[in-house]
């Protein structure tokens, strides 16, 4: 008697193409920051996330950061209005005095289970409810709308 393990087409594609977007996920120069969220191709594909804006631009560092409009030469400077440093994801996630009320909540809700600071790959993984509702809560607009009050570099002409 012979034991025959079938595998069968669709399985074997799936398998097929998370190996192949794994590979070039992980061979990629881009995303760096959404890799330290979602290392795992798989992984993130089996999630079911509700997306926003402020969740994305968080995870990815595309958004309204001030680093970033600076980079593309939008805004003057990519300073923090708080003052301390360039308004990046790690600075909003783990510095910004203007998100001190917000990251408290985030803080304290996973100190229960881990350690704070905890990995980018952790908050997905094991702290989605809370991240979520911190990124919600980031509303960079606000922040940023004195210091920013930037006018398009592209202008109609009449």
């Amino acid at each position: 008697m012979h034991t025959h393990i079938h595998i069968g087409t669709h399985t074997y594609t799936h398998i097929y193409i998370y190996t192949y977007i794994h590979t070039v996920w992980t061979n990629s120069t881009k995303g760096k920051i959404t890799k330290y969220f979602f290392p795992d191709v798989k992984e993130r594909l089996n999630m079911n996330i509700n997306l926003t804006q402020n969740f994305t631009a968080m995870v990815t560092g595309h958004g309204k950061t001030n680093s970033y409009l600076h980079r593309f030469k939008l805004i003057k400077t990519p300073i923090c209005p708080c003052g301390n440093s360039g308004q990046n994801i790690d600075h909003l996630m783990f510095e910004c005095k203007l998100l001190n009320k917000e990251r408290n909540a985030l803080k304290q809700s996973i100190l229960k289970t881990n350690d704070w600071p905890t990995s980018e790959r952790d908050l997905i993984k094991r702290h989605i409810k809370e991240f979520m509702k911190f990124t919600n809560a980031t509303h960079l607009d606000e922040i940023n709308a004195e210091q920013n009050s930037y006018k398009p570099k592209c202008q109609t002409v009449n």
